[in-house]
């Protein structure tokens, strides 16, 4: 059975992105922010930026969004149906088209015996609210298209594409909307006779700025956003696996494991908030293994510079022959969070990871480097909060003539991957970015990978006030990818392009070339053309 499988989201090395940091900026320097300046010893001033948290004003993010959610069965046979979670994040940014949004994200086995079937990419969509005489004005419809690529635990084998289709009547509360409607399933090029399905699907959303009717929405903030922060948290894990946790396959899992991730943490008040997390494995003979969390934590003082840090986390995962049955799993955590310099943090935690309908738990430990997503600002000692970018790439690989799959077949000549990016300005030309892609053709399906790294303008980097259009990057990436049957070792990966951007009317649109290759063995290697828009 084919168990590999996909990361989401961007994955990353905390030593890996420091090292690459500071081989383009070199030292950096650290200042202190106006916000927290006092005469007190410089320990204090970074643990009031932990205590008090960083305001990210609602004017920050250049685009109203949401975070959305859907859950549905999907038959795999006449006699079989896997249960799907979708997770996106939507924004609307498009000022002449103020209905229509694009949606990044993917879906994901939680429930059945399919735990590993992943698949990411974006979705173009229209969200408006209804004008309906004697109807409440907090109905909304929504009718969207999605494209990705993917795959995993023989659900749907082939080239991977997935092409899905909703229309969804909302009902919005106070701090959530609950969404129910139809959704239609397409998987092209698959050898499964099951290939397309009409069914029904439901969720909910948590609205920010104009995906809400009603709180704040003259002043552009909605829920409790004028009293949110983020914090960016690149981690290492590591699983010591239970001594009766098993494969996939029916053999006892006894290496560790090893998985490179990224968390978003978004500050409900001073100590609450809310976690998303995706990991894959980089190690342990499991590549293609991934999971998708999101949960809830708590993060208090102890002292004056020590916090102590708990959460719980339910998601999905599978893939890398470990038995993670439906794909459920619960991961409670503890730790601490200790400060490093101004915005920048160390989360070390530990806890465990259960698969309830699976053979699968283990020992967890991770540790994260915290960013509160602040930017320097040039010739200041100042910091400012810096925007979220979202990108859509498509990515196509031209394999080495050597290279060979796991069987020992030779690749297509083109494999082509469908993927989305978040990114954050370090500064006016350095940003760190986080990817996720899943092939759509090349016959590897099940093939995906993520990926974290830094995109520099080198241009900006010696001109600060350069107008053009144009633009050349320079972007370096680290992260784990596996699945489909291709050879790139344990997992881990990495990859340097080259290109130019061009700032038109509907986004920066980038073209770039450059090379990919394993870390830790594996034959695939290959040449990259990549495509993208970023808005």
């Amino acid at each position: 059975m084919n168990t590999n499988k996909f990361t989401w989201l961007a994955l990353a090395s905390t030593i890996i992105f420091t090292t690459a940091a500071n081989a383009v900026l070199g030292p950096i320097p650290i200042y202190l922010n106006t916000e927290y300046r006092t005469e007190s010893p410089v320990i204090g001033s970074i643990a009031s930026t932990i205590k008090q948290k960083t305001i990210n004003s609602a004017g920050v993010e250049k685009f109203s969004g949401r975070f959305r959610f859907s859950y549905e069965n999907i038959p795999v046979s006449s006699n079989e149906e896997m249960g799907t979670v979708g997770i996106h994040y939507d924004t609307k940014p498009f000022d002449t088209f103020s209905d229509v949004y694009l949606g990044f994200g993917g879906y994901g086995a939680m429930t059945g015996d399919r735990g590993g079937f992943f698949t990411g990419g974006a979705t173009l969509g229209v969200h408006s609210f209804l004008d309906v005489p004697y109807m409440a004005d907090d109905y909304a419809f929504d009718a969207g298209f999605f494209a990705g690529g993917g795959g995993g635990a023989d659900a749907f084998p082939g080239g991977g594409l997935m092409l899905r289709s909703h229309l969804m009547l909302e009902k919005e509360f106070d701090k959530v909307t609950l969404r129910y409607g139809i959704a239609r399933t397409d998987f092209p090029n698959t050898t499964n006779a099951s290939d397309s399905d009409t069914h029904v699907s439901f969720g909910l959303s948590i609205p920010e700025r104009n995906f809400s009717s009603k709180i704040f929405k003259g002043s552009g903030i909605t829920l409790k956003e004028q009293q949110m922060s983020r914090r960016i948290v690149p981690v290492m894990m590591w699983y010591s696996p239970d001594s009766d946790a098993k494969k996939r396959s029916g053999g006892a899992l006894t290496a560790d494991i090893s998985l490179l991730g990224f968390q978003h943490h978004q500050y409900l008040n001073d100590n609450l908030y809310r976690t998303f997390e995706a990991y894959g494995a980089g190690g342990g003979g499991t590549d293609g293994f991934a999971k998708v969390l999101g949960g809830l934590g708590v993060n208090y003082p102890i002292f004056g510079w020590l916090n102590a840090d708990a959460k719980l986390s339910m998601g999905m995962a599978g893939g890398g022959d470990i038995d993670t049955g439906g794909g459920f799993i619960i991961q409670p955590m503890v730790g601490l969070e200790i400060p490093l310099f101004e915005h920048w943090s160390l989360k070390p935690m530990i806890g465990k990871t259960y698969a309830p309908d699976g053979n699968f738990s283990a020992t967890t430990t991770e540790l994260g480097l915290a960013w509160t997503g602040h930017k320097s600002i040039r010739d200041s000692n100042t910091f400012a909060p810096s925007e979220t970018n979202f990108a859509i790439r498509n990515k196509t690989y031209f394999p080495d003539d050597d290279a060979r799959t796991k069987s020992g077949a030779t690749y297509a000549s083109q494999i082509s991957q469908l993927g989305i990016e978040l990114s954050k300005p370090v500064n006016d030309y350095l940003s760190l970015t986080g990817s996720a892609f899943g092939a759509y053709s090349g016959g590897v399906g099940a093939y995906a990978e993520g990926l974290f790294g830094v995109k520099l303008d080198p241009i900006r980097l010696y001109n600060h006030s350069n107008q053009s259009h144009w633009s050349p990057l320079l972007r370096y990436e680290i992260g784990v990818g596996g699945g489909g049957g291709m050879d790139v070792g344990e997992g881990l990966i990495q990859q340097w392009t080259v290109g130019i951007g061009y700032d038109g009317l509907f986004g920066d649109v980038e073209v770039e070339f450059g090379r990919m290759k394993g870390l830790d063995g594996g034959s695939f290697a290959a040449n990259v053309l990549q495509f993208g828009i970023n808005w």
